[in-house]
């Protein structure tokens, strides 16, 4: 018998859908495993033909079950599509395509608000208002300048109710008794109420706390809740130990919401909040962590943690309130009458006075007390601290922008004025270089909803119809990322990039400003860059951008505080350069906004930012 001579031993086997025989070769004392390539081919057929046929019921039964929601998201895509190029003088904005029947867009615009909004924006137009799908509501998204501009002018009558009551029951605790004199409160927010409305004076709840906020952020009040803030801010960066060497911290949020962070809360509160609470701005830090987690409506034992952070800030609130009600008195009133050691201010002596709002609000306990206050502290930072943040972190990443705002804050101010960082904030207020950044920075930073409710009546703006009992959503996101609008340079500065001066006009190059122009406005070709400008003396513009520059929102429920945040951000940004230097760490990554917080106002980072900071030299006096 021939040596070579091979055999099969047994059967093929199938490993890893490969064929393979068993061959004993006869000087070999064992077997080995070789692959069979005549019966490899009919063997594979043979178990994919077994594949399919396990798998053909599965799929068939997929299938079947998917017809349904097939043929809806042609339907919804169809009606929209109609809808959309209607030519009705009236007609109701178009619904967004979906799969799912009643349930609608409800799971991506809760879980992947991001991605859904662009997606809405970005393939439909952009220009054009749309609904979303919801179980038993209607929600819509208002779009275009001139349609954002109609809504402001017409809202003077409308309200926020679902958001404001969304925010007030989840976000703040907001007892359920006490909950209910803000939905029963259909008065509106003028002296006078609606005639339509049947609330007794004392219940006015919403109007009562409005007027009472818009005299602290924007009248009577204003320059007293500054210069509190602004002394508490500025003895917390002097006293800072940072010498001349270079010191690494960890996280410039972290030392924002230390530092600006905490001289809010004491302006707005007082010393004694923060002595009865000493790490109350870390507290919040903590609590804007959880606000996208509660805002959803999660059980407790879903989101312990976030439940958590919320009960420590309410606790904190009640043991301030029964500290100052207490102490405080007529004798601990300061001269000016604004200025309370233990209420922090007059604001808050008469929301918690004998004749206050909320001792005079039916079904108004001290659990409701804490809870309104948490949202008033909580809403004046949230926005704030992090663009003030990011304002900061802009100027000092670009060498050449950081020269230019000290360049412009010596031009304006003497030696001794920077030295101690003592600036008065009228001039502030008229700095051009300064002032284009704050714009630019909320238009990039700032991701927010305006909302408004149909509550009295059906609505008209424009071509467009919105039902009476819908929610109107104007996100700023997308007109402010809307590169047919923006000036670029011709693309030299692309809408999702940081530029200085996209808020600066300067004389000579009709190409400057916020807007792009046409041939016929005057804005011809230019390629002047903020370089070849640096010489000239620009002029701070906001000429064309409205309602495309919407961070405050509009109307006559425009952000109640929008005239100290922009102080406070000049002011804050402008004292860090003049103060210190301060090299940014972390690598464009870190510096993404987090997409968590999306529609939420002031934007985080996705992860922390370190730093390194130094004294800066003295600038003579």
């Amino acid at each position: 018998m021939p040596s070579n001579i091979s055999y099969d031993l047994v059967s093929p086997t199938f490993y890893d859908h490969k064929i393979y025989v068993l061959h004993q070769n006869v000087s070999s004392p064992l077997p080995t495993l070789v692959p069979s390539p005549v019966r490899q081919t009919s063997l594979t057929y043979n178990a994919l033909v077994n594949y399919a046929e396990i798998l053909r019921l599965p799929l068939v039964a997929i299938f079947i079950l998917s017809i349904p929601f097939i043929f809806n998201f042609v339907a919804t895509w169809l009606f929209f599509q109609v809808r959309h190029w209607s030519k009705e003088a009236a007609k109701k904005p178009p619904t967004i395509p979906h799969l799912l029947p009643w349930i609608g867009n409800v799971y991506s615009l809760t879980f992947d608000t991001l991605n859904f909004v662009k997606w809405c924006t970005e393939r439909h137009n952009k220009q054009a208002p749309f609904r979303v799908a919801l179980p038993m509501f209607n929600l819509y998204f208002v779009q275009g300048s001139e349609t954002i501009l109609s809504l402001w002018k017409k809202s003077g009558t409308m309200t926020g109710t679902p958001i404001h009551l969304l925010c007030l029951k989840y976000l703040f605790g907001m007892p359920p008794a006490a909950l209910k004199m803000y939905e029963r409160d259909d008065s509106g927010i003028s002296h006078q109420a609606l005639p339509s409305s049947h609330v007794q004076p004392h219940n006015r709840v919403d109007y009562r706390t409005h007027e009472s906020l818009i005299r602290f952020t924007n009248g009577s009040g204003l320059q007293g809740f500054y210069e509190r803030w602004v002394t508490g801010y500025r003895d917390r960066l002097q006293s800072l130990d940072i010498g001349d060497e270079w010191i690494a911290m960890p996280d410039l949020m972290g030392f924002f919401n230390d530092t600006f962070g905490a001289a809010l809360i004491e302006s707005i509160c007082g010393r004694d909040f923060l002595d009865l609470n000493p790490h109350c701005s870390r507290d919040f830090s903590n609590y804007d962590l959880a606000v996208q987690k509660l805002l959803k409506g999660l059980p407790r034992w879903i989101i312990p943690q976030a439940y958590r952070a919320r009960d420590k800030l309410l606790s904190a609130i009640k043991k301030w309130h029964d500290s100052a009600t207490s102490r405080s008195g007529e004798s601990s009133i300061v001269q000016t009458g604004d200025t309370d050691p233990y209420w922090g201010s007059s604001f808050m002596r008469e929301r918690h006075g004998p004749d206050g709002i909320f001792s005079t609000v039916d079904n108004f306990d001290k659990d409701a007390s804490a809870s309104s206050d948490l949202g008033f502290i909580w809403a004046a930072g949230t926005n704030i601290n992090p663009s003030t943040m990011w304002c900061t972190l802009e100027i000092f990443k670009d060498p050449i922008l950081l020269s230019r705002v000290r360049t412009e804050l010596e031009k304006s101010f003497s030696g001794g004025v920077l030295a101690d960082a003592n600036f008065p904030v009228q001039t502030l207020l008229t700095l051009p270089l300064l002032q284009s950044i704050y714009a630019e920075t909320l238009r990039l930073k700032i991701r927010a909803y305006a909302a408004r409710y149909t509550d009295q009546a059906e609505l008209q703006l424009g071509e467009w119809k919105f039902p009476k009992k819908s929610l109107l959503l104007v996100s700023t996101m997308p007109p402010h990322m809307d590169a047919t609008l923006w000036n670029t340079k011709e693309g030299e500065h692309p809408v999702d990039t940081f530029w200085a001066d996209r808020f600066l006009e300067y004389p000579g190059d009709p190409s400057s400003g916020p807007i792009k122009k046409t041939e016929t406005e005057g804005g011809l070709p230019s390629k002047h860059s903020s370089c070849d400008t640096v010489n000239k003396e620009p002029k701070f513009s906001l000429a064309g951008t409205n309602g495309v520059w919407v961070p405050y929102g509009g109307g006559p429920r425009v952000c109640i505080g929008r005239a100290f945040s922009k102080r406070a951000m000049i002011a804050a940004s402008a004292m860090m350069v003049a103060l210190f230097d301060v090299e940014i760490l972390a690598d464009e990554k870190a510096l993404r906004l987090d997409p968590k917080f999306y529609g939420l106002g002031g934007q985080l980072p996705v992860g922390q930012v370190p730093f390194r900071i130094r004294k800066r030299k003295t600038v003579e006096r």
